[in-house]
């Protein structure tokens, strides 16, 4: 398996990229909070069987292309080698100092972005006269849209990814699932990152 080295890219590049996450994401959520502009709780819930219906659709698919292909890792070895080859390492962490700030990145994103796009910009949205329906699948998919640097596959993944937070968000009243799932929907990074990086001599007990 193909080992993923860190002297392709500047590392010092990549974690100032990080430290600018932080920065970035808490400039823009704490006027949210501070003036008192977040609802932390949904005022209104979906309606009509068929929304439920799709939107289980697509936690069923990110279940199995994300959830199982995780449990997996550990115990197929070409599995490892093809998340090995798809690894961006420009983006994602490498290091065990880059892995250690990736945790505060998912912990503020999931925080952030939950408060932003769920908890400010889904209710402004019915504030300037949208239906709950339309702001819930306008907003999801600008939530999508702001991840391009992912490639069109992240924008569609980022974009069903935003309409199931947006799902439970309603279902529970409460943006604390949402930010907690989404806090662990992007911690899988190093969780994976741990798993491509052993050595050969670690793999003995795998497939």
């Amino acid at each position: 398996m193909k080992m993923i080295k860190s002297a392709t890219y500047n590392d010092r590049a990549k974690e100032l990229g990080y430290w600018l996450i932080y920065a970035v994401y808490w400039l823009i959520t704490l006027p949210i909070i501070l003036t008192n502009q977040m609802h932390f709780t949904a005022s209104y819930l979906m309606e009509g069987i068929m929304w439920h219906i799709i939107i289980w659709i697509l936690i069923a698919w990110i279940g199995l292309t994300v959830v199982l292909p995780a449990i997996l890792l550990p115990f197929v070895k070409q599995l490892r080698e093809k998340v090995s080859e798809n690894y961006d390492s420009k983006l994602y962490p490498v290091t065990g100092k880059q892995q250690f700030m990736f945790i505060f990145v998912a912990i503020t994103v999931g925080i952030c972005e939950e408060i932003i796009f769920r908890g400010f910009l889904q209710h402004y949205a019915v504030e300037l006269g949208l239906s709950e329906l339309w702001s819930f699948v306008i907003i999801s998919v600008i939530f999508g849209a702001g991840h391009f640097l992912q490639g069109l596959s992240g924008v569609i993944s980022s974009t069903i990814f935003g309409l199931i937070m947006g799902y439970l968000y309603f279902v529970t009243g409460s943006l604390f699932v949402p930010i907690i799932v989404h806090i662990v929907y992007d911690a899988k990074v190093i969780y994976m990152t741990r798993f491509i990086q052993k050595k050969p001599e670690d793999e003995k007990w795998y497939v």
